[in-house]
C-alpha cells in the first residue's frame, strides 16, 4: 500500500504482457517463485476473467518468445559472440516467465548464482519486481503466494530478462552493463532495473557510453538505477586517517556511478 501497488491490482493491472530486464548478478532459476507451470496458471486465470483461452490470451499479451529473439538476434550487441559459439534464439529463451537470460560478463549461458560468489542479489531484485503470485505445491496445483510465502513481486504476471552482468571473477564493468541496456530495449523490455553501482561519483566521459545514457530518452524504456549501493558517503573517505573526512577536497556526493551518469533515472 505504501507504493500504490494495491490500486495497480484492484485496477487490473498485474504486470501480464510487461518485460522486466534485470541487470545483475543473475537469477536463481529453478525458484519456485520464477516457476514457468504458475506462471502460466495465473495467466490462464486472467483468461478465465477475460473469457478468453490461455492461447488467445497470451497471443495478446504479446510476449517475448523465441521467434521474437531469433528475429532480433542480429540486432543484439551480444550477436557475433552467439554466432561464434553456435547458440540460437533457444538457448536463450529459458520458459515464458524467464525469458531471456544471459551471462554477459563471463560470455556463456550460466546466469545462475551457483557457480560464482556473487551473491543472490539479482534474484532478490527480480523477486521485488516480477516473483509470481502463485506457488507451485508439487502435485500440479498452485497457492497464491501471498498466501504460501507471504510476498509477490510488484508486477507478478510479468516476464523477467536476466542480463548478468556479475560473474566467476566478478564485476561489473561499463561495457557489460552498457551493452546489456542497448540489448534490453531491442528485446522490448518495457523497463530496466540496474540495482548496482560504484560508491563513487562517475560522468559519461566515454562517447560511446554517454551516447548509450543519451538514447534512452529516445526509448520507451523505463531504465532504473540505484542512487547509491555503498552505504554511507564517509566510508569512502576514511583511510585511517583521522580529520581527513573534512578536508576540503573530500567528495560529499552520497550517489554513485551509473546512477550520476547525464540521463539516468535514479
Amino acid at each position: 500500500s505504501m507504493i500504490g501497488t494495491n490500486a495497480a491490482y484492484a485496477a487490473g493491472y498485474t504486470g501480464a504482457g510487461r518485460r522486466i530486464a534485470i541487470i545483475d548478478t543473475g537469477t536463481d532459476t529453478d525458484h519456485q517463485s520464477f516457476d514457468d507451470g504458475a506462471f502460466t496458471y495465473a495467466l490462464s486465470k486472467l483468461a478465465e476473467t477475460k473469457n478468453m483461452s490461455l492461447e488467445d490470451y497470451k497471443d495478446s499479451l504479446d510476449l517475448l518468445d523465441i521467434a521474437e529473439i531469433a528475429d532480433k538476434m542480429e540486432q543484439l550487441n551480444i550477436c557475433t559472440m552467439l554466432l561464434r559459439k553456435g547458440w540460437t534464439a533457444k538457448d536463450l529463451f529459458l520458459s515464458d516467465k524467464l525469458a531471456f537470460a544471459f551471462n554477459y560478463v563471463d560470455e556463456n549461458l550460466n546466469v545462475t548464482h551457483d557457480t560464482d560468489t556473487q551473491t543472490e542479489h539479482g534474484s532478490h531484485v527480480a523477486g521485488i519486481a516480477a516473483a509470481n503470485r502463485y506457488i507451485p505445491n508439487g502435485d500440479g496445483t498452485f497457492t497464491p503466494a501471498l498466501e504460501k510465502v507471504y510476498t509477490q513481486g510488484v508486477a507478478p504476471d510479468a516476464q523477467i530478462l536476466t542480463m548478468k552482468v556479475f560473474g566467476i571473477n566478478g564485476g561489473a564493468y561499463d561495457s557489460d552493463y552498457m551493452i546489456a541496456i542497448e540489448d534490453a530495449i531491442v528485446l522490448g523490455a518495457d523497463t530496466i532495473n540496474l540495482s548496482l553501482g560504484s560508491g563513487n561519483p562517475g560522468f559519461s566521459r566515454s562517447a560511446a557510453y554517454q551516447s548509450v545514457m543519451e538514447n534512452l530518452v529516445k526509448s520507451d524504456t523505463v531504465v532504473t538505477i540505484s542512487a547509491g549501493n555503498a552505504g554511507h558517503w564517509s566510508e569512502d573517505g576514511l583511510h585511517d586517517m583521522p580529520g581527513y573526512l573534512y578536508g576540503d577536497d573530500i567528495s560529499m556526493q552520497s550517489g554513485g556511478s551509473p546512477a550520476t551518469f547525464t540521463n539516468s533515472l535514479a
